[in-house]
């Protein structure tokens, strides 16, 4: 039998996966904007000086983000995968239960209920778990390249020299 307190309990954590996934994907967005800004003055020193082009950083650019949105969309097809398993068993069920030829039992009914709220929680958190598993690889290429390029951008600015003294 369904408990709804476990219920309730499944229910704020998906709440609570879906805040944090959303705070992944402003985390996401702001790196977003810092790469591509770093890039955007990579390129165009590029353009005016072909010769001493950062080629490393320029040829990671779309490598990286094949890679990243394939492992979001490997992630996606995965979950996607199982929660149509998890259809095609429950259409197995009811079609066990509407071949029988006979109206089902109390006890059936109650079992089909559960099954259909168990099934509503586990889409839930299904969808929760998606967004997640499927930012993840993104958020990861995105966050790693923001950080890696504010260091080489340190490391390309001029030190600041002090006037002697006296």
């Amino acid at each position: 039998m369904l408990d709804p307190f476990a219920s309730w309990n499944r229910i704020v954590a998906v709440g609570v996966k879906m805040a944090q996934t959303g705070f992944g994907v402003a985390d996401t967005l702001a790196a977003a904007g810092e790469v591509v800004a770093a890039r955007t003055s990579l390129i165009k020193a590029a353009q005016q000086s072909p010769m001493s082009a950062d080629v490393a950083e320029l040829s990671r650019m779309v490598p990286e983000k094949v890679d990243a949105f394939s492992q979001a969309g490997s992630a996606a097809v995965n979950i996607w995968w199982s929660a149509q398993s998890a259809w095609l068993e429950q259409m197995q069920y009811f079609g066990g239960l509407a071949t029988r030829g006979r109206i089902p039992t109390p006890v059936e009914l109650l079992d089909i209920a559960n099954r259909g709220a168990g099934m509503g929680l586990d889409a839930m958190e299904a969808s929760a778990s998606m967004g997640a598993k499927v930012l993840a690889p993104v958020r990861k290429a995105a966050t790693a390249n923001a950080r890696r390029l504010k260091g080489k951008a340190k490391s390309r600015r001029p030190r600041k020299t002090s006037a002697p003294h006296g």
